[in-house]
C-alpha cells in the first residue's frame, strides 16, 4: 500500500448537475471562515464512532475506530437512534453544554433556532420534524454508551448514560396560536456528569455553513459523519495515514453487511460521500487520497474547515 493517486476521484464522477453544484457551493464556503454563529462543536467521542444510518432490529450497535469501541444499548421497545436527526440533536446539545456550561438544557427556543439555522423548520403532522424529532429524542433519551479503548497494552472501560433526566412537551398545532410554530415549549433534559464532561472536554469544530448543504442536498448521515471526521483527522494529522477499507468499514460500515457484497456497496457509497465532502476542504482537497491498488485511502495533513484561533467559544 505506498502507490497513490494525487486526487482521491476523476472528474468524471461529479459530471451530474446536482452534484456539481453542491460541489461548487461546498468550495465557495472556504472562500470564507465562518462566524461565530456558523461554528459548531460535536464530542469527540461521537465523530471516532458514529451510530446506525437506518433504523434496525437490535437494540445494541457497535463500531470500532482502531482502539476505540463504542456500544449503544436502548430498550428493546423504544430501540436506537438513526439517521441525521440524532446527529443534529447531538451538534445542538454540544454546541449548548458548551456555551452554557451547564447540564440541565432547554429544548424551546433555542433548538427551534438552531433547527432553523438548518433551514430545518419544526412542523407538524405525521411525516414532519417535530414527529421525527420526537421519536430520535426519546431513543437517545433511553440509550446509554459503553466505551473501551484496548491498545494490546491497556484495557479500559466506561459507561456513558446521555441523558439523566428528560421532561418532554410536544405543541399540537391546532392548539397553537395563529403564526405560532410547533414547538418544544418548557421542554427540558439533564444531561448525564459523565456525558456533560464527554462532549465539553475539547469537542470537534466544525462549519455548520457545510451541515446545512450537506443536510440540504444529500439528506446522508455518512456525508455528516465523514465531513466530521475529517475535520478532527486533520486537526491531529501529523504525517501521512494510510487507513484499509477494512478499518474503514467497522469505523463507517454501519447497515452494511461484513459480505463481499456488503463491502462492495459500503466501499461504493464511502466514495462517493467523500466524492462531495472533501470540498469543503478546499485548501486540503488533494490530501485526501485513493490509494492505487484499491486497499484504502491515504490521508495527508492540511488543513480544517475551522482555523485553529477559533476552536473554542
Amino acid at each position: 500500500m505506498e502507490t497513490v493517486q494525487p486526487f482521491l476521484f476523476s472528474a468524471s464522477s461529479i459530471a451530474e448537475d446536482r452534484t456539481r453544484e453542491l460541489v461548487e457551493l461546498l468550495a465557495s464556503i472556504g472562500e470564507r471562515d465562518p462566524n461565530d454563529e456558523e461554528r459548531g462543536y460535536i464530542a469527540r467521542m461521537l465523530v471516532q464512532a458514529c451510530f446506525p444510518y437506518r433504523k434496525i432490529a437490535s437494540n445494541e450497535f457497535t463500531r470500532i475506530a482502531n482502539s476505540f469501541r463504542m456500544t449503544m444499548m436502548a430498550p428493546s421497545e423504544i430501540g436506537l437512534p438513526f439517521g441525521v436527526m440524532p446527529r443534529l440533536i447531538f451538534m445542538w446539545m454540544t454546541r449548548e453544554a458548551l456555551f452554557k456550561k451547564d447540564r440541565r438544557l432547554e429544548l424551546g427556543r433555542s433548538l427551534t433556532e438552531f433547527m432553523m439555522q438548518l433551514n430545518l423548520p419544526l412542523t407538524g403532522g405525521k411525516n414532519g420534524t417535530i414527529t421525527r424529532l420526537r421519536d430520535q429524542m426519546k431513543r437517545m433519551a433511553s440509550s446509554t454508551l459503553s466505551v473501551t479503548y484496548d491498545n494490546g497494552r491497556s484495557w479500559s472501560l466506561r459507561h456513558v448514560g446521555m441523558i439523566e433526566e428528560a421532561e418532554l412537551w410536544w405543541e399540537e398545532k391546532e392548539k397553537l396560536k395563529k403564526d405560532e410554530q410547533p414547538g418544544l415549549w418548557n421542554s427540558t433534559i439533564l444531561l448525564s456528569e459523565s456525558f456533560f464532561c464527554e462532549i465539553t472536554n475539547r469537542p470537534v469544530p466544525f462549519d455548520m455553513r457545510v451541515v446545512q448543504l450537506i443536510r440540504e442536498r444529500t439528506q446522508s448521515p455518512l456525508a455528516l459523519d465523514l465531513f466530521l471526521w475529517l475535520n478532527y483527522r486533520l486537526k491531529y494529522l501529523n504525517r501521512p495515514t494510510e487507513i484499509p477499507w477494512g478499518k474503514l468499514q467497522l469505523q463507517f460500515g454501519a447497515n452494511y453487511a461484513d459480505t463481499r457484497q456488503g463491502r462492495h456497496e459500503f466501499k461504493k457509497e464511502f466514495l462517493k460521500q467523500m466524492d462531495t465532502v472533501r470540498w469543503a476542504f478546499k485548501r486540503a482537497a488533494p490530501s485526501i487520497q485513493e490509494l492505487t491498488d484499491g486497499k484504502g485511502i491515504r490521508l495527508i495533513p492540511g488543513e480544517t474547515s475551522i482555523p485553529a484561533v477559533s476552536l473554542l467559544p
